[in-house]
């Protein structure tokens, strides 16, 4: 697992999780105990506290901490929390409970890993309309997918210090918002990064500093969202999901797909991987995923100046004009695409580069086949004749749109 995989699950755990520690006392509420049994199972760690005050339906907890030893390839891990206050619990039924409110003051994490160390600090933390469901004795996959899910119509951290190998990072914040059916875990959630700010001396302390130099950025602002919709289909789920990366005055790149026939069990067990840090085993789900349908997916470029600065930049790494390289590049883009065996794809690969490079705008290979596709029958197709998965997959390139 990368370090960056590592740092955004121990997010998770810092700005949300850290509320079960309370439930270790008799008198917790049984919102608190409820997410401790589920933050348990998921992690295997108990939370401490220094003490807890409740009052009605109100919770104030201090000094709450996490510790996770190295194991495996997995880091050590340490959040620290100074205070939680959560304010205006309630019973929604069914074993499902609200916290109206819910504040986290100071709160510090540390990842160390065998060759680094990552801390963070988060100053300021909260929760709007957070629900919190406990796990029947005899869960169903349903069950289990919705105790796995954090259901906060809004959620906000930030501004957040991370320091990893003497370097310091700085991010505005991080922000959620879901609009749903708390009793289905179904709706729509987006989560944004604002501006992970990475000074000149961090770009080149990791050894590419003086290619963003000579393309004329002195740091980069990177914004990163995601954005989810969750509805139910028949017994199964339809998810589409979206991923958007972007660098100030550089550029973004953006990844969307939607599907269907998505079995509950699957994605209750890929959401409770996500929360133990773990990787996806697609292997092992892989039978469960055989009937899923692929309604379609993308990958786009959208240029904000890089283009017209890295294109010189080349040019002079390999003693050309400007004008040679850029008139070489769709001649390459053929060459690799006429492998292919889709004339018709490679013409537009063609054509959408010529396109991009004469006013660089934007780039998007797209994946839209006639009807969904089964992923069985995308595992079926001749990788012998990829001229017909080209066809039967509705590929398509496009440019400035």
């Amino acid at each position: 697992m990368s370090l960056i995989r590592r740092y955004l699950a121990a997010a998770c755990l810092s700005s949300a999780a850290l509320v079960p520690g309370l439930a270790q006392a008799q008198d917790a509420p049984p919102a608190v105990k409820a997410f401790l049994e589920n933050l348990q199972r998921q992690t295997s760690v108990k939370p401490s506290y220094d003490s807890l005050k409740v009052d009605g339906g109100n919770v104030t907890i201090t000094n709450l901490a996490l510790s996770k030893p190295a194991k495996d390839n997995d880091p050590a891990l340490s959040v620290k929390t100074a205070e939680v206050s959560l304010t205006g619990i309630s019973d929604q039924g069914n074993s499902l409970w609200k916290v109206g409110e819910a504040r986290f003051t100071n709160t510090s994490v540390e990842i160390t890993d065998k060759d680094a160390k990552l801390s963070m600090s988060i100053p300021g933390a909260s929760a709007e309309g957070w629900y919190i469901r406990a796990l029947p004795a005899a869960p169903s996959p349903r069950d289990e997918m919705l105790s796995n899910l954090t259901f906060a119509n809004k959620m906000t951290s930030g501004p957040i210090t991370i320091t990893t190998s003497g370097q310091t990072l700085k991010i505005d914040s991080i922000d959620t918002v879901w609009t749903g059916d708390p009793a289905t875990g179904t709706g729509q959630y987006t989560l944004k990064v604002s501006n992970l700010a990475i000074p000149g001396s961090t770009l080149a302390f990791f050894g590419n500093g003086d290619m963003w130099k000579k393309l004329g950025y002195d740091s980069l602002n990177i914004d990163l969202r995601t954005e989810g919709d969750l509805s139910p289909s028949g017994d199964d789920l339809a998810y589409s999901f979206g991923l958007s990366l972007g660098a100030r005055d550089v550029g973004s790149l953006s990844f969307k797909v939607a599907v269907d026939k998505l079995p509950v069990a699957a994605y209750a067990q890929m959401l409770k991987d996500q929360m133990s840090g773990k990787s996806f085993d697609f292997a092992g789900l892989s039978p469960q995923l055989q009937g899923v349908t692929v309604k379609g997916a993308s990958l786009r470029f959208d240029d904000a100046s890089i283009t017209r600065k890295m294109l010189p930049l080349m040019a002079a790494m390999q003693g050309m004009d400007e004008k040679v390289l850029i008139a070489s590049i769709p001649p390459n883009v053929q060459l690799t695409f006429v492998q292919l065996q889709n004339e018709a794809l490679t013409k537009q690969a063609v054509d959408a580069v010529t396109k991009f490079l004469a006013d660089p705008k934007s780039l998007m290979l797209s994946i839209n086949p006639a009807s969904p596709m089964k992923v069985s029958d995308i595992s079926a197709l001749d990788p012998a004749k990829p001229g017909d998965a080209v066809t039967k997959l509705g590929v398509t390139v496009t440019a400035n749109q």
